[in-house]
Order: C-alpha cells, then sequence, then structure tokens
C-alpha cells in the first residue's frame, strides 16, 4: 500500500501544517456564493515548482475534458479553450489588477499518472500554474489538505511553474463554473508572519543538492542575519542491529542506533562519513553563533537573533572545496578536507573536535529523534515548506513571513513576472558584481584591449620601419661595396 500511495505522489503526514495554497475567486458570483467563504479554497502545494511566495496573481481557469480516458495525462489527451473576445473584454479590469495580464491556471483531474506528469503536459500547453482536483473515490476533504504532501516523483526538476491540489467537491464546482463561464481566480501563498522569521532546514551534509543549497542560499542568510534565525538539521535514522546494511558503513557503528543515507552509492563516501560531518556542522553552528541585534532591530521590538557567520562561510565552501566525487582523500568530503576548511575560515580545530568527541551520541539522538517529513525539508515559521529548493524562491517565502518586511528583503527580491519561466535571481550583495558593474567592467577591459592593440600596432610599425631602414642600409651599402670593387677593376 505505501509503495502506492508514493507512487501517486501523495502523503500523509500526521498534523504538522503546510504553508497553504490558497484560491480566492473572483468571477463569476454565483461560484463565490456557492463555494462560501468569500470564494476560498485552501489545497496542498506539491513539493516541486516555483510558488508565487509573497505576490498576489490573477489568472483564468482553463479547463479541457478528458478526450481518450487519460486523466490529462497525454498532451493529445485534452485540448485547451482559446478565451472570446467578448471575455477578454469583460476581463479587462481584472487584467489591470493584475499588472497587465492574467495568467492561464490548468484545471486537470488526478489520477493515473503522477501529478509531476500532469504538471509537465499542462506546462507544455501553456500553463502558468496548474489546480489538480481530486479524484472522484477519494474521501480527502478541504480539512484534510494542510497534511497532504503531493510529492516529487523524481522528475519534477525542471518544472518552474506552481501546482496545487484541492478536494473533489471544491473541483467539481469549479470544472462545472468553467464550462458555464469564465472563471478569475486569485492565487496566494500564506506564511505565519512574525517579527523574525524562524527557518528549520533538514538535509544530509553529504548530500550534494544540500551543499548546493546551502552555498547558494548563504549570501542571503548573510544579508538576512539580524532577522531571520536559523537551525540547521540532520536525517538521521535507525535500523536493527541484525540489519546486514550497518556492515556497509551507513551508520556509526554496528549497532544500528544512528544511521545516514549513503550519499554517492558505491563511491568512496559513506552514510558514516555523513554522520560525522554532521556532526561536525552542528558543533561549529553551536560554538559561532553569536547575538544580532542593530538599533535598528531593537527599536523595532525584534526578537534577539543569533547569526553563525563562520558557520555559514564554512558551508558555503564545503561544496566546492571537499566534493564527494574527488579523487584524492585529502580533497574528498571528509575529516582531512574539513579540517583544512575550517583553519582557512578561521575555526578553532580543537574546539570543534572535542565537541564533536563529547556531544557526538546527544547531538545524534536529537537529530534522529526530531525527524521531518523528508530527509531534506524546511520549515518557516513552524509551517511546512512547500515548493522546489531553490535559493532565491526560498528567500521569497522566508520574506512573505515577516509581519512588517525589513529593508534586506527590498534588497535581496525583484519583481517576478508570472508569465515568464522562473529560474531564480542572482544576489545583489557586495560578493557578487551588479549589471552595471560587469557592462563598465566589460567596457574597461575593451578600453584596455583596445589600447594595447594600439600599442602593439605602433609598436609593430615602429619595428617594421627600423628592419627596412636596415635592410635598405645593407643593400646600398652591398651596392656601394660592388661599385668600390668594380671601380678598383678599372
Amino acid at each position: 500500500m505505501r509503495g502506492c500511495v508514493a507512487r501517486l505522489g501523495l502523503l500523509l503526514f500526521g498534523s504538522l501544517l503546510a504553508v497553504r495554497g490558497q484560491i480566492r475567486v473572483m468571477a463569476p458570483d454565483f461560484l463565490i456564493k456557492s463555494l462560501g467563504k468569500h470564494g476560498k479554497i485552501v489545497g496542498s502545494t506539491s513539493t516541486f515548482g516555483a510558488p508565487f511566495f509573497g505576490d498576489r496573481v490573477l489568472g483564468r481557469l482553463v479547463w479541457g475534458e478528458s478526450l481518450k480516458g487519460d486523466h490529462h495525462c497525454s498532451e493529445d489527451d485534452y485540448q485547451l479553450p482559446v478565451a472570446p473576445k467578448e471575455q477578454l473584454e469583460e476581463e479587462s479590469s481584472l487584467r489591470k489588477r493584475a499588472n497587465g495580464g492574467l495568467i492561464d491556471i490548468v484545471v486537470v483531474r488526478r489520477g493515473k499518472c503522477s501529478f509531476v506528469t500532469k504538471v509537465r503536459v499542462a506546462l507544455a500547453k501553456g500553463a502558468h500554474a496548474v489546480i489538480v482536483v481530486d479524484q472522484d473515490d477519494s474521501t480527502l476533504t478541504e480539512a484534510d489538505m494542510h497534511r497532504i504532501i503531493v510529492k516529487d516523483d523524481g522528475y519534477g526538476g525542471g518544472l518552474h511553474i506552481p501546482s496545487i491540489l484541492i478536494s473533489k467537491q471544491q473541483g467539481a464546482q469549479l470544472i462545472e463554473a468553467v464550462k458555464r463561464s469564465h472563471v478569475i481566480v486569485e492565487l496566494k501563498w500564506d506564511i505565519p508572519t512574525d517579527k523574525v522569521v524562524q527557518m528549520d532546514l533538514w538535509m544530509n551534509s553529504a548530500s550534494k543538492k544540500s551543499m548546493k543549497f546551502l552555498k547558494e542560499f548563504s549570501p542571503r542568510r548573510k544579508a538576512l542575519n539580524e532577522v531571520v534565525k536559523f537551525q540547521p538539521h540532520y536525517a538521521v535514522f535507525g535500523m536493527p542491529a541484525t540489519d546486514p546494511a550497518v556492515y556497509r558503513d551507513l551508520c556509526s557503528d554496528t549497532s544500528g542506533s544512528y544511521c545516514a543515507e549513503d550519499p554517492d552509492g558505491n563511491g568512496a563516501v559513506t552514510g558514516k562519513d555523513a554522520l560525522e560531518e554532521d556532526v561536525r556542522q552542528l558543533c561549529i553552528h553551536e560554538l559561532t553563533k553569536v547575538p544580532r541585534n542593530s538599533l535598528e532591530s531593537l527599536e523595532a521590538g525584534r526578537p534577539i537573533v543569533e547569526y553563525a557567520e563562520k558557520y555559514w562561510s564554512y558551508v558555503e565552501r564545503l561544496i566546492d572545496e571537499c566534493p564527494i566525487d574527488a579523487k584524492s582523500d585529502e580533497g574528498r568530503f571528509g575529516t582531512v578536507c574539513a579540517e583544512r576548511l575550517m583553519k582557512a575560515v578561521g575555526l578553532d580545530v580543537e574546539k570543534v573536535q572535542d565537541c564533536m568527541r563529547d556531544t557526538k551520541d546527544r547531538k545524534l539522538k536529537a537529530e534522529k529523534d526530531n525527524t521531518a517529513w523528508s530527509p531534506q525539508a524546511l520549515r518557516i515559521n513552524g509551517w511546512r515548506y512547500t515548493g522546489m529548493l531553490d535559493a532565491d524562491l526560498v528567500t521569497r517565502a522566508v520574506c512573505s513571513g515577516f509581519i512588517d518586511q525589513p529593508k534586506e528583503c527590498a534588497d535581496l527580491l525583484a519583481p517576478r513576472n508570472p508569465f515568464e519561466k522562473y529560474v531564480g535571481l542572482p544576489i545583489p550583495t557586495s560578493q557578487g558584481i551588479s549589471i552595471t558593474t560587469l557592462i563598465l567592467g566589460l567596457l574597461f577591459c575593451g578600453m584596455l584591449a583596445f589600447a594595447g592593440m594600439m600599442l602593439y600596432k605602433k609598436s609593430l610599425n615602429k619595428h617594421m620601419s627600423s628592419a627596412i631602414r636596415e635592410e635598405v642600409m645593407l643593400e646600398v651599402q652591398a651596392h656601394m661595396a660592388s661599385y668600390s670593387k668594380l671601380s678598383a677593376d678599372l
């Protein structure tokens, strides 16, 4: 049963609240009245794709009947109608509120294939977002949606549009309404707000995906060092001592008490290596975090925030300086490379070693007892984050979690166009360069190159002139010598 549920990409997870994908019907009136609650529908956002965090996006629902009974799993199974001219005219006022356009939100039914497949097909048809209506035999209601995890089937990495699963009852109302009239909705994602934002991140310290996220998020974390609380967590599990896998270095010892996923299969790095690095990073974070409160933060009444600058300097460089696929032991993920990197970022290696030795079991037990819904997971202000783990997208989610958004968020984020493919944005910090700086730098380099070419040309001309003069003088001398000889003969 568990395997079947996993293949469908849907899991139930306790009572942990997820960041809610909310749909609010703007038109027609009869649909708003029939839905109640001011036309609001709450659904479960997929763990893949890019929700519009912090934005209010307007769109029109688009529906196409399944022609082959394929449940919207293939491109030739349904056709999407084009909005008639009169409908577009009626939507003009709403279009102005949507910054000049309404996105296309394709409605499909759940069943027969994974959520990723349905969203991929809808994207190919021009969808900017997807609403998945639960299947007819489902027992799930709207109240269950906050407990649902719409999982990636392993092939959702290239998808950049958001998708939301809603109950079959509300979905049926949307489908019937869109058959009768045009339906305009607003999409938004709610995150509980506070004066400072609390982030809890679960990961595997040896995972390339985790290391890549930490590297890309690090500059943003540094910029938010006075307004965001961050706590790292690591995916630790246990297994019976009788399981043969305990002898394949997945665990810290053969008791099977603390184990971690093998990050590279048959490669040189093991789950045991990952556990050691987990403890190392926990110690670094614990030893280096310090209170960060500027006068502005104190005046705003924000709680004290602790920031571990050297932890972020360390994890930011780990993926490049200690990759898990390095050829040599010294340069590969592990103790030797980690200690060299610690020295490079100014950490006290002995203190970290002492912390690891004295607190290893306690820390691993705490991580094992505090598991998340996935080996790589993020919680913001206590709510389960949904969407792809992209540094820019996570920053957008974090910044939407403030009661009063700090100036740091304005510096980090640029407006997002819902019609364009989401690819994230570079961070404008002192560690990077702006487009203006890049252009000026290129112009300066071009000027230097031009000046160099002119000097080279001048030098070349001078050299050629000198060479020609020498050749002429040699030829004249040769002729003069010949003339002198001729005169002597005479």
